[in-house]
């Protein structure tokens, strides 16, 4: 795992004031590449082939094509074969060579071959023309900048931020932000500086940019049985895994306790047999009610498994400020600081870690499609008056009464779904003056109404892959992890594992109230039955303790300090002081803490990055 960089200008000192700045993601070697139309930089964290041949940028052999590259093939010496098979040869171990190669032998349409996360970019001196692609789930990160000619682009937003490119907030991605917590789509937080989509190319030459998609997933529900579902799902798991222990360094697995992580742990001790060494890591807090330490013992005691544990004190808290300079854009999502601290713990005994992200959005493991579903059914069926009834039963000062009402008396399902997940309801951003914008609502036609399932519960989960999974997940986990130069690969995601998930029937994946249906099934008499039975349940971080104690004062102080008027600050001020006065209750704090929380990110965030003040 690597970081890249570069743009379409020769300057040694300007890409390698970029590379600098992350470093963190490749400390093993550096390297740069420039010519008068070109300069590009490379931070290696070698994975694969430790030795000098794999030092990047690397050139072929014509030296006319060069590519920098960050992430894994885990096909590689499949295609490999196939390409020596048709007159390549290598000068390396590396799958990164093998891009090359590819590339120079089936052109753009090389990256329908693999099978990995990765972000990368060929120059082709010849051309004058430079190809950049990112993986089809978006595991990898990868910015652009272009203006006035200018083309810039790299893994992490602060290497584009060494150039005068300005610094300035996305309102439109402000607004996807106060709806989702992260902001989502093309955009990102920093206006002109935007993400290349998850499944896209992008090709720049004389003519300028052509972005093309060359992978999505589409619906094909096929009608066989549990069994075979069930079965099936757990080959391609094994298969997925026993992929991703390709490395020549030393493996972990990041286990909560959970049915994915366990899952991940189980396949590893199958694959590997009773003597492979395996080390697995679990975070908690301080408070025993928030942690999950019991569960993860239990997976590591059965499958016999070198557990570290570790948990975020108070201490911890000191770090939000490195935290946020690794995460370059705001996220609400409380479970990025216990990553960042497991990430820096892992690191002494694991360069490459397991994890199981991605399961709950392919095979409906959240509450929230629950929620969505049955609001949809009760809003179709239950008549006004009925509704009516149900609503005057539900006491106003319930947390979240806006957000009961509308799910119960919406039509549309994509509005129906936003009200089960948003994080201010669409009455609460009125009331802070944040204005809608048409981005949001384009989103919203491109990823729900205009997407291809026809299945409620698929429409769902597609969206969720297409937003929360690239734009939250994925850049918390590969920031964090990154910024401890440690690699995070996730099997459960394996774009072969995505396409069949849309093959099965809603019924075996959310089998009346029992979400993850088949995987429990395809894992029952693996993993033990308390962990197959455990209820769904996240990284709980206490930050209703954080907030009214050790975080309160510098909330409050950011609030008065960060003059951007982005909202109406005195309403927050409010929320706060009540929420200080709710006492310690952890379940009715619970949606107020998200959106302060949510809303100390990005205070903390406009401080690092847009007044560019870094204490």
């Amino acid at each position: 795992m690597c970081g890249i960089c570069g743009f379409n200008w020769e300057d040694k000192k300007l890409v390698k004031d970029m590379s600098k700045v992350i470093s963190h993601r490749g400390p093993d070697q550096s390297g740069t590449y420039t010519d008068k139309n070109i300069s590009l930089s490379h931070q290696r964290l070698s994975i694969i082939d430790l030795s000098t041949k794999g030092k990047q940028p690397m050139s072929d052999c014509s030296g006319s094509l060069t590519i920098v590259y960050n992430g894994e093939i885990y096909n590689h010496l499949e295609i490999r074969k196939d390409l020596e098979k048709k007159g390549h040869r290598f000068r390396s171990e590396t799958d990164t060579e093998m891009v090359l190669c590819a590339y120079k032998e089936y052109g753009e349409e090389c990256v329908k071959r693999f099978n990995g996360m990765f972000a990368f970019a060929i120059w082709d001196s010849e051309k004058k023309s430079l190809f950049l692609a990112r993986d089809r789930m978006g595991i990898k990160p990868l910015y652009y900048y272009f203006k006035d000619g200018k083309f810039i682009f790299a893994s992490e937003i602060k290497a584009i931020l060494e150039h005068e490119v300005g610094r300035s907030v996305d309102k439109d991605a402000f607004h996807t932000f106060m709806n989702f917590r992260f902001v989502t789509g093309q955009k990102t937080m920093f206006k002109n500086i935007i993400k290349l989509l998850p499944g896209h190319t992008l090709s720049l030459d004389v003519k300028g940019i052509k972005i093309k998609k060359y992978w999505d997933v589409s619906e094909n529900v096929e009608k066989k049985s549990l069994s075979y579902f069930s079965k099936k799902l757990n080959k391609m798991l094994q298969e997925s895994v026993k992929m991703r222990l390709m490395s020549d360094v030393p493996l972990g697995v990041y286990l909560s306790g959970g049915i994915d992580s366990s899952t991940i742990v189980a396949l590893m001790r199958n694959i590997g047999g009773k003597d492979c060494n395996i080390n697995t890591f679990s975070v908690g807090f301080g408070d025993e009610a928030d942690n999950e330490y019991s569960y993860a013992k239990e997976v590591s005691e059965h499958f016999a498994t070198n557990h570290h544990e570790v948990s975020v004190e108070a201490d911890h808290l000191k770090v939000i400020p490195d935290m946020i300079y690794h995460l370059e854009e705001p996220i609400g999502d409380a479970a990025t600081l216990p990553t960042y601290v497991i990430s820096k713990f892992a690191k002494k005994d694991a360069t490459v870690v397991l994890a199981g992200e991605g399961a709950d959005e392919q095979l409906a493991g959240y509450d929230r499609y629950k929620m969505a579903l049955y609001g949809n059914k009760m809003s179709n069926v239950t008549p006004r008056l009925l509704k009516n009834q149900i609503l005057k039963h539900i006491n106003l000062n319930t947390p979240n009464y806006s957000r009961l009402k509308n799910l119960i008396c919406e039509k549309k399902p994509e509005n129906q779904y936003m009200h089960a997940i948003a994080l201010f309801t669409t009455d609460e951003l009125k009331d802070l003056g944040v204005n809608k914008s048409k981005y949001f609502d384009i989103l919203m036609k491109k990823y729900f109404v205009n997407n291809n399932p026809k299945s409620l519960l698929n429409k769902f989960l597609y969206f969720d892959q297409k937003t929360l999974l690239p734009d939250d997940f994925f850049m918390k986990v590969d920031k964090m992890t990154m910024a401890h130069s440690v690699e995070e690969r996730v099997p459960f995601l394996d774009h072969n594992i995505v396409e069949f998930s849309f093959t099965i029937p809603d019924k075996y994946k959310m089998h009346g109230f029992n979400e993850k249906y088949v995987l429990k099934k395809s894992m029952s008499g693996i993993l033990p039955k308390s962990i197959l039975k455990r209820p769904k349940r996240g990284y709980n971080a206490p930050m209703d303790r954080w907030l009214s104690t050790d975080l309160k004062s510098s909330f409050d102080d950011l609030l008065h300090k960060n003059d951007h008027k982005l909202y109406n600050k005195q309403k927050i001020v409010d929320m706060l002081s009540k929420f200080n006065h709710n006492g310690n209750n952890y379940k009715h704090n619970w949606f107020n803490s998200q959106k302060l929380w949510s809303l100390y990110i990005f205070e903390m965030w406009y401080k690092r990055f847009i007044l560019n003040e870094k204490k």
